[in-house]
């Protein structure tokens, strides 16, 4: 199964605005000098897993984003849910309590980079990711676009980056840090992500090139000769990092294997039967831990899939698993609670040790999975070539996938009580719907 994104990825996850229930402080319709979203009608029946009332929860819609726009200007982690909204020539950002809806912080106006409209790798929507860091959450803003010059300096392509705390409160919020990272990024070779320990900014140019960005200070480290962090490496020209442990960064090579340096090694932490020596890619970061994919020793079809703690590189869990996902999609799925992770066709118990495969085979269909509840029940997706594609879910202890009625929609992710949907309505932007649990 292949998932398809644009040049820029982000974690970009729905979040939603209580509807329905009286709510008046800060609608959704932009009253802290916002506009282009609005709320506050009855939320519309939706056609959702069982274990959720279709009728009951919140609605907000967002009019300004594009109906072929690739990501959704919004994230939670399970707890809070934030999101865009217009802002005269700016944009607001948005947060609420998951579990009641009530408006726990709006910020301040801010304004995203010039976009260039004959810039193929332009961002045309800002977007939003959320990254936990020394114990804290983040809500982090992002765009990426050009800093004109003037009359002494050159225009330069950036990364704007504006820092939130998650548990902030009040209207017009001041950001906590404001950063722009310089960037020189050739087509499809940029991207802004989650890299555990910070945001991970990452492109190519002539060599590889990353950035990493810590949420408390706003610092920004950037790593040119990532291969030069690694003691006694002679030919680590093309390494580059891949994510941010509390220990430092992950580094890689062309050809595999993962370090950060003084702490651990792939070559200590591949699953059995395994060698770490220039084997193990990192394919996803979410919530302190990474997923893996490693290359069989013994040249077996069935590649190996794992999770690791991201501090110690411990592995979690791991099993042999044919998953077509693509290893640049860094599109890791977590439960709200942290103890189920997936990446595409590969479900993961951290708690237990246990993994299970989804891929398909010569008679059932492959299983991409796109949200996961705390009870460990899956949402997924079949790989179907048709456009709407048949929403499966499954128990990972069970492992055995049930078919929804045709037309029910996949939740993009689960939070208290609930879980949150998204749909694009032709000619009038985005929806955003967090549906109850009965």
């Amino acid at each position: 199964m292949r998932r398809t994104r644009m040049t820029v990825a982000a974690t970009a996850l729905a979040g939603a605005l209580l509807a329905g229930c009286g709510s008046s402080d800060g609608g959704g319709t932009g009253r802290e000098g916002g506009s282009g979203g609005s709320a506050g009608a009855a939320p519309v029946k939706l056609a959702v897993p069982p274990e959720y009332d279709g009728a009951r929860g919140w609605d907000q819609e967002i009019d300004w984003v594009s109906e072929d726009a690739d990501a959704d200007p919004v994230t939670t982690d399970g707890d809070t849910v934030a999101y865009i909204i217009r802002s005269g020539n700016g944009y607001v950002v948005q947060a609420r309590d998951g579990a009641t809806g009530k408006v726990r912080w709006t910020s301040a106006p801010y304004r995203t980079p010039v976009i260039d409209p004959d810039d193929v790798n332009a961002v045309q929507t800002p977007r939003l990711t959320t990254v936990r860091q020394g114990g804290r959450t983040y809500i982090v803003a992002w765009a990426i676009g050009e800093q004109p010059g003037d009359a002494l300096t050159k225009s330069k392509q950036v990364t704007q980056i504006t820092i939130f705390a998650a548990d902030a409160s009040g209207r017009s919020v001041a950001p906590l840090h404001r950063v722009s990272v310089p960037i020189d990024a050739r087509r499809n070779q940029a991207t802004v992500r989650d890299g555990g320990a910070g945001l991970l900014i990452t492109w190519n140019r002539t060599e590889k090139h990353s950035a990493v960005v810590d949420m408390p200070t706003g610092t920004v480290r950037q790593y040119d000769n990532a291969g030069a962090l690694l003691p006694h490496c002679s030919n680590c020209w093309n390494d580059s990092v891949v994510a941010v442990s509390p220990k430092g960064p992950v580094v890689t090579g062309a050809s595999g294997g993962l370090d950060v340096p003084g702490a651990w090694s792939s070559k200590d932490n591949a699953p059995k039967g395994l060698s770490g020596e220039g084997n193990g890619t990192l394919v996803g970061v979410r919530g302190g831990m990474f997923v893996a994919h490693w290359r069989s020793n013994d040249g077996a079809d069935a590649a190996v899939w794992s999770a690791h703690d991201l501090q110690s590189g411990r592995l979690l869990a791991s099993t042999a698993c044919d998953n077509g996902t693509r290893y640049d999609t860094y599109s890791a799925v977590m439960s709200p609670n942290g103890t189920y992770l997936a990446f595409g066709s590969v479900v993961f118990d951290v708690r237990s040790g246990k993994a299970l495969c989804l891929a398909g085979d010569t008679t059932r269909r492959g299983i991409e999975i796109v949200a996961l509840a705390d009870d460990g029940t899956a949402y997924g997706v079949t790989d179907t070539e048709t456009a709407t594609k048949p929403v499966v879910e499954l128990r990972v202890s069970t492992g055995s996938p049930k078919a929804l009625p045709g037309g029910t929609l996949a939740p993009v992710a689960t939070v208290s009580g609930g879980a949150v949907f998204t749909r694009r309505e032709k000619g009038s932007g985005l929806r955003l719907s967090v549906r109850k649990k009965h």
